[in-house]
């Protein structure tokens, strides 16, 4: 008797059972890692796709966005991405040429004081296919479209006004990375001293750089004319973007719709962040004037003449990065067609 009392029992546990709600399965999380902080461009360009890929997705992703560093700084993203440390990650062109060489071409001298508009007449097309190419295959990504921008790179100084190329000499300037970036800043007379940008305001404090190369965005945003940063010589550098990856082990078990959705979204967010980099620029300039930032704009022949004389590095620099013969023809064909002169 108590045996069957046992299994009516059972049975009726089973069978309540079968109403009650199963547990969702556990919701897939997409985390960005940045290391810049939540008002810079480049992070009110990704908050930007997180919001139109929630609008597509819905509950099948949680989008998370890792600012400041929090997770990694750009020069370890490759590593991460490709172990599986976090899923999506935009890092700056800059730190990526030590994986995948071609990508570096924007530092090259043959760029050197060329403005946005002609940098995305040249990248966007198939020589940017090309290079988005190379990239999945070398760091096992999937490159979700257009590159963002960040903006033209200058000169900055701390104590010492930059009136010319003469100042430069003998001084200590932070760049953010890059094999192309320091021989840059080497050639035309400075000390290059790899800094990473979250340290930048203690570096200035404790005296171990002179100048910073960055960008007005940058500048302005880090809040480092708080930390002594006074002059500007806006020289144009380099054009600086930022790559959108997501690591290809997690792209490829992605439905269809979710990853034409992240595409989508993503290519939503570029359009609009390219035209809020390029207002964000502006604004951030007029700001550091109005702090009391004193900025000097070489002549264009004076710009030209230093583009000449920095391509009188370019061959070595090339050999010495492997970045593909190709690819340089391509971009040089590039900039000839926009009449930059090298």
């Amino acid at each position: 008797m108590i045996t069957k009392r046992i299994a009516l029992l059972g049975g009726l546990m089973a069978a309540a059972s079968a109403f009650l709600p199963v547990p969702a399965a556990a919701q897939e999380k997409l985390r960005i890692t940045l290391d810049t902080n939540p008002t810079h461009v480049r992070n009110r360009g990704v908050e930007v796709f997180a919001e139109e890929l929630k609008k597509r997705v819905g509950s099948k992703l949680a989008v998370e966005i890792y600012p400041s560093g929090q997770l990694f700084r750009d020069r370890d993203v490759p590593k991460a991405l490709r172990q599986g440390a976090v899923e999506m990650a935009v890092p700056g062109t800059w730190q990526l040429d030590g994986v995948e060489p071609n990508v570096a071409l924007q530092t090259l001298p043959m760029f050197y004081g060329v403005e946005g508009p002609v940098v995305h007449q040249v990248l966007d097309g198939k020589l940017g296919q090309f290079l988005n190419a190379k990239l999945e295959d070398r760091m096992k990504v999937k490159v979700i479209g257009k590159w963002i921008d960040l903006g033209g790179q200058h000169f900055f100084g701390i104590n010492k006004p930059i009136n010319s190329y003469d100042d430069l000499k003998g001084q200590k300037i932070r760049h953010s990375g890059g094999t192309a970036n320091a021989a840059r800043l080497a050639a035309l007379g400075a000390n290059p001293m790899l800094v990473p940008f979250p340290d930048v305001p203690m570096a200035m404090s404790q005296g171990v750089i002179d100048g910073v190369a960055t960008t007005y965005e940058s500048a302005w945003t880090s809040k480092l004319h708080e930390s002594g940063l006074k002059f500007a010589f806006e020289d144009n550098q380099f054009f600086g973007q930022y790559v959108p990856m997501i690591g290809q082990q997690f792209w490829n078990k992605q439905p269809k719709d979710v990853q034409e959705a992240i595409i989508a979204a993503w290519d939503i967010a570029a359009r609009g962040q390219r035209e809020l980099a390029a207002k964000s620029q502006a604004e951030a300039r007029d700001n550091l004037v109005k702090a009391g930032m004193k900025i000097v704009k070489p002549a264009p022949a004076a710009v030209d003449a230093r583009r000449k004389q920095l391509m009188a590095t370019q061959d070595d620099l090339v050999k010495q990065m492997k970045i593909e013969a190709d690819a340089i023809q391509a971009a040089k064909a590039g900039l000839a067609a926009a009449k930059v002169p090298f």
